[in-house]
């Protein structure tokens, strides 16, 4: 179940204790070939081509072994000494295999030294950094942003089960909000004060509250019973975990996984692709680092004209909607007069978008400043702040306002089920000349679609849309 977390961090440190062991190749080459080491017995000179063999082969045989002795799982990274006790096991294998492969291969030109200063070079490296990974893992923990709130459908003993493996496996970062009550009557064996309310509600409660899933943790036939319910948590964007005993293919986007043993079937509308999806958070941050770092001259300069041509703060702060209704302040470069938000009301009558979306042509309330970096989306750039914080990402629907997001329908709320970005299909397709179901739907299409080769495409599209100033007011 949920297992979007514990792949990416299981690739990202296997791809780390990969880099751990060639350094430690490297340690050890270059040990044996400054340091005399006659209690080895090697008489003969070095040659890194002899030896490379030893990394191209251990590395693979590490993560083989590894994953074997579950060293890749959430909860090893916390523990030391069971961590300590397995990658001695792997270790202990990975010189027996390597061992064995030097008898069969009859390697002459072989240094002793370097094979053993590699194994223990590469055991230090990765030891300390579990040791370094289980101290940041306690000392921190998650943080609340990093939590993914749970509704659990169900109050007798199967919603127990899953509440409890939940609280016995941190690592998971799950956080139960509450339960309602599921389709039948149930034997009520959850406290009282967590039950927000019957299955009929929980449509506003989702609405009302953080929901990142919802778990039915009730019998298979009552769950069969839930299609109305599990079919609105689909089309708004919520992922739905359904407690069943036989794995079917009966729906669309679903996979098969499993809560520490107890079978669960996955319903998501949004990508469920760990690799990718951690390449995607990858990108993003060094993407708004370096961006940051190019363009502070354009910073500074947008800064000054703002600060010096209208009274007011540099930057505009509002508040806005992102992942599964988590709200955040974005950023951007001041482009209104500091009045601007008491001067709407009067121009309510000229709104040129449908929907709740509020955007009129040649706006009193921008300032002759605010008109130039509009036009070229330079007001946007602080946004790369909101996504070096996690709040977005460079690519993703644009993030509503609360007002907005209260008046969508329900179809439209599914774009909340991705986080936000600084550009999307919206921007590189007229921006606004397009009305807001046909922006909708765009988002819907870029949720439905996405992958690491669309977000290449977009921020490529992005480039000249920008230049020319096309779609903007």
């Amino acid at each position: 179940m949920i297992s979007t977390r514990a792949k990416q961090t299981a690739y990202l440190l296997a791809f780390a204790e990969g880099i751990l062991l060639s350094l430690a190749f490297s340690c050890a080459f270059t040990t044996r070939a400054l340091v005399s080491l006659p209690s080895f017995g090697d008489g003969i000179g070095i040659d890194f081509n002899d030896h490379i063999w030893m990394l191209s082969i251990g590395i693979p045989l590490y993560w083989l072994l590894a994953w074997g002795n579950k060293l890749y799982d959430l909860a090893a990274i916390r523990g030391r000494a069971s961590t300590l006790l397995s990658l001695t096991w792997v270790f202990a294998y990975l010189t027996t295999i390597l061992g064995l492969a030097v008898f069969l291969l009859q390697a002459k030109a072989f240094s002793r030294a370097v094979f053993f200063l590699f194994l223990a070079f590469g055991f230090v490296f990765i030891f300390a950094n579990r040791l370094a990974l289980a101290a940041l893992a306690r000392r921190t923990g998650i943080s609340s942003a990093e939590l993914r709130n749970v509704l659990i459908v169900g109050t007798g003993p199967e919603s127990i089960e899953v509440r409890t493996k939940l609280a016995v496996h941190p690592e998971l970062a799950m956080r139960v909000v509450g339960h309602v009550t599921g389709p039948a009557p149930a034997p009520m064996t959850v406290d009282p004060g967590e039950v927000l309310g019957s299955l009929q509600d929980l449509k506003r409660i989702v609405e009302e509250r953080v929901v990142d899933d919802v778990v039915f943790a009730v019998p298979i036939v009552e769950s069969l019973g839930c299609e109305t319910e599990i079919g609105w948590c689909e089309e708004v964007g919520v992922t739905v975990h359904l407690r069943v005993d036989l794995v079917r293919t009966l729906f669309a986007r679903m996979s098969p996984s499993d809560l520490d043993g107890t079978p669960m079937l996955t319903i998501s509308a949004t990508p469920r692709q760990p690799v990718a999806l951690l390449v995607k958070r990858t990108l993003d941050l060094l993407g708004a680092a370096v961006a940051l770092l190019v363009l502070s001259p354009v910073f500074g300069v947008t800064a000054a004209l703002v600060k010096l041509t209208s009274r007011g703060p540099t930057f505009f702060n509002q508040t806005r909607v992102g992942l599964n209704g988590r709200t955040f302040t974005l950023y951007k470069f001041r482009s209104m007069y500091r009045d601007a938000e008491a001067r709407r009301g009067a121009l309510e009558h000229r709104n040129e978008m449908s929907g709740p979306v509020f955007k009129i042509k040649h706006d009193p309330r921008i300032t002759p400043v605010g008109k130039w970096i509009r036009r070229f989306s330079i007001d946007e750039l602080p946004q790369l702040w909101n996504v070096l914080r996690g709040d977005m990402s460079l690519v993703g629907p644009r993030p509503p306002i609360p007002e907005e997001v209260r008046k969508y329908e329900r179809w439209q709320r599914r774009r909340l089920s991705m986080k936000p970005g600084i550009t999307c299909l919206w921007q590189v397709s007229g921006r606004n000349g397009i009305d807001f179901d046909a922006w909708m739907r765009l988002d819907l299409a870029y949720i439905d679609t996405w992958s690491l080769r669309l977000d290449a495409l977009i921020l490529l599209r992005t480039v000249p849309v920008v230049l020319t100033a096309r779609g903007a007011h």
